[in-house]
């Protein structure tokens, strides 16, 4: 797809929904782009940098109020309890974009994996 401010110029699919199967992708196919997204996220930052419309070293809590909220698992205390603690800094969208908040996944931190299998998180991985 192709869009400018007012409207959409080009709207097309081509290619197989799958390789193992004959289902041709169409316009409303859905499907995981994963970390594709980072190029798209990186571009529309530094494009808001350029504006003056964001600060990469101000409190990402300046712009999404929820990570002003996160707290730090340091592990379990012996009733199986997560140990949680306020972060010593503020997450800056910097320290976001380049992947150094201390934000993790699941599948990657035994810690966060345990506290997703006991409280229910959900994996983003389905």
């Amino acid at each position: 797809m192709v869009t400018d401010r007012h409207r959409n110029i080009y709207e097309g699919a081509a290619g197989k929904r799958r390789l193992d199967q004959p289902a041709d992708m169409t316009t409303d196919s859905v499907f995981a782009i994963f970390s594709t997204t980072k190029a798209i996220t990186g571009t529309a930052v530094l494009q808001l940098v350029e504006e003056g419309k964001l600060d990469l070293d101000a409190p990402a809590k300046t712009y999404a109020p929820d990570i002003g909220r996160l707290q730090v698992i340091e592990g379990f205390d012996d009733k199986g309890e997560p140990r949680l603690r306020a972060p010593k800094r503020d997450i800056t969208t910097r320290m976001l974009m380049v992947h150094s908040a201390g934000l993790s996944y699941d599948f990657i931190n035994h810690t966060y994996n345990r506290l997703a299998q006991e409280k229910g998180q959900p994996s983003v991985i389905t």
